[in-house]
């Protein structure tokens, strides 16, 4: 950390050389130019151009400003008047599925299971026998069947190839038969802890599997591809992320599940010149007592691969009912829906890595994991009088005012998905019913309170393209532009805020807001140039801006200017 400020000290003397002492020799790198510059500082202030000198930004002002630091090996970039931004933060996604779900067959928009099992069958016929067939995508909620499809069903189209299918949500899994055997999955086996193995009428295994019955088949999977890939497709699909991210604009991603092959290949990546945004990774809880054991903390590695934490999922998701609800679900009044690990595991864990230096991000969807999750937390801070643990908790949906009363005293980040709501309005009344949905989430609320709120797409759950989050934080609609006023449009966050959520706001997340996450001198030169200024234009026409360049550390990694 203090070679980090060190170098934001050194970069803000080389702004001031660069801008009165020019004769000495000092020029720019690059300069940005004719360009409508939102910084994201605290005043939310504009400029005509910024400069930028050993991937830093050394001056930010206007056009006379920085072109008379322009020398003869600069790089001058004209903006002609299009918005420069500071680069975009996903501060919550999972880069290794991403990578490989990519190549799998697509299922996120299928609209009943006839046309779910023709795209596998088509895989089929381009795969040999007895190799994997990953799908992705697929959701009940949006299937005309409105019910989970069967291995027997998968079977008649896949008999030959082990098939596994993710949900949409990344909580619910589809096998088929050949994998159930595989697995050694029968009628006799239990549900794992925090897991079930949904069963038919007559006892027998449909093929799909809930929440921690994952680890039948394949321990650790969200985490490090472990029992389905190797290390080396692995490191190509961080890779082919990696290189998504920077044409979304993204200059700064969040690999919220990480295990020991991601850190690896994304240090591989960085030695090998072919990581082009920043990462930085939460560990899965697991790892906690090797960092702990290791005397490594949060911020140990470098500018481009740093850890961030240690991440725990303690309940479920709404669309598969186990999100963990203080009160029934509305559509099935005899669940609650589940915790997966208990309240001691969870202090145990919160306890462990804040007393040693490692900040946490806790997967809580449900108003009453969210409720669990507070109370250790403020038991905690009791407990160790941490300074600035910054808390964090995951996707927080259902809420309540005595839960973001409790967010605004202990100072706990939101991580939050607004774009979630584009699907989610359509059937969270259904789950929840209409008083609970008014606190579904909460966005304007959680704002007015001063709650610290970074987004992320949960990519691949939703699509990488973080302006998508801030069209969906500002209007609340979905990609049709439904409902009209947008839902609960009382939640909705001004633009300007959205904006920040994207930017200063992950910084903050991850304790780097000293050098990045605004255009200030000293900072990173990472930014984007769009072709719309999102500020300028109506709220439901920024789903339609579209990125022109990504600068990360003054190197451009991603360009469709002319």
């Amino acid at each position: 950390m203090k070679e980090r400020e060190n170098v934001k000290k050194k970069s803000a003397k080389k702004a001031e050389k660069s801008d009165v002492k020019k004769e000495k020799g000092i020029f720019l790198d690059t300069a940005i130019i004719n360009a409508n510059v939102i910084t994201v500082d605290k005043n939310m202030s504009r400029a005509e151009a910024v400069g930028i000198l050993n991937g830093l930004i050394v001056a930010v002002g206007s056009n006379e400003e920085i072109e008379s630091m322009v020398g003869s090996k600069t790089k001058v970039i004209d903006a002609k008047g299009k918005t420069v931004l500071p680069g975009f933060h996903d501060s919550h996604m999972h880069p290794l599925l991403v990578g490989h779900f990519a190549r799998g067959v697509q299922l996120t928009d299928v609209k009943d299971i006839p046309e779910m099992l023709e795209r596998i069958k088509e895989k089929v016929k381009e795969t040999p026998k007895g190799e994997m067939i990953l799908g992705f995508g697929w959701n009940q909620e949006r299937m005309a069947e409105k019910r989970y499809p069967t291995r027997w069903e998968v079977d008649t189209v896949a008999p030959d190839h082990p098939v596994f299918l993710i949900h949409w949500n990344a909580h619910i899994y589809l096998i088929n038969t050949m994998l159930m055997k595989q697995k050694g999955i029968t009628r006799d086996t239990p549900d794992p802890p925090g897991g079930t193995i949904v069963k038919d009428e007559k006892g027998e295994p449909t093929g799909v599997l809930l929440e921690n019955a994952i680890d039948l088949i394949a321990p650790g999977f969200l985490e490090t591809g472990a029992g389905l890939f190797s290390y080396e497709q692995s490191k190509v699909a961080l890779k082919y992320c990696a290189d998504k991210a920077a044409e979304w604009g993204l200059t700064s991603i969040v690999d919220i599940l990480a295990g020991d092959a991601q850190v690896k290949a994304y240090q591989e990546l960085e030695a090998e010149g072919n990581l082009p945004v920043r990462v930085n990774f939460y560990l899965g809880f697991q790892y906690l007592d090797h960092l702990i054991k290791l005397g490594i903390k949060s911020g140990f590695g470098s500018s481009k691969v740093r850890l961030a934490g240690a991440k725990m999922i303690v309940d479920g998701s709404l669309s598969s009912h186990t999100a963990a609800l203080r009160e029934p679900y509305t559509d099935m009044p005899d669940s609650k829906g589940v915790m997966r690990l208990t309240p001691e595991e969870i202090r145990a864990f919160v306890e462990n890595a804040t007393k040693n230096g490692i900040r946490v991000d806790i997967h809580a969807l449900g108003d009453g994991a969210i409720e669990t999750v507070l109370k250790i937390f403020k038991e905690t801070l009791s407990k160790y009088k941490v300074k600035d643990p910054r808390f964090k908790i995951s996707h927080c949906i259902i809420h309540g005012p005595d839960l973001i009363e409790q967010f605004k005293e202990m100072n706990v980040i939101a991580n939050v998905q607004p774009v979630f709501i584009m699907k989610g309005q359509h059937w969270i009344p259904r789950l929840v019913g209409p008083q609970r949905e008014k606190y579904a989430h909460p966005y304007r609320s959680m704002m007015e309170a001063g709650i610290h709120m970074c987004s992320g797409t949960d990519a691949p759950i939703e699509t990488m393209n973080p302006l998508m989050n801030v069209y969906a934080a500002a209007v609340r609609k979905d990609a049709q532009g439904i409902p009209e006023g947008g839902w609960h449009p009382e939640q909705c966050v001004p633009v300007e805020h959205a904006l920040k959520m994207v930017t200063i706001e992950g910084a903050y997340a991850t304790g780097e807001e000293h050098v990045k996450g605004s255009i200030e001198v000293g900072k990173y030169a990472d930014l984007v140039i769009l072709t719309d200024d999102p500020l300028a234009v109506k709220p439901d026409k920024i789903k339609d801006i579209r990125v022109l360049l990504t600068m990360v550390g003054g190197k451009v990694v991603h360009s469709k200017m002319e």
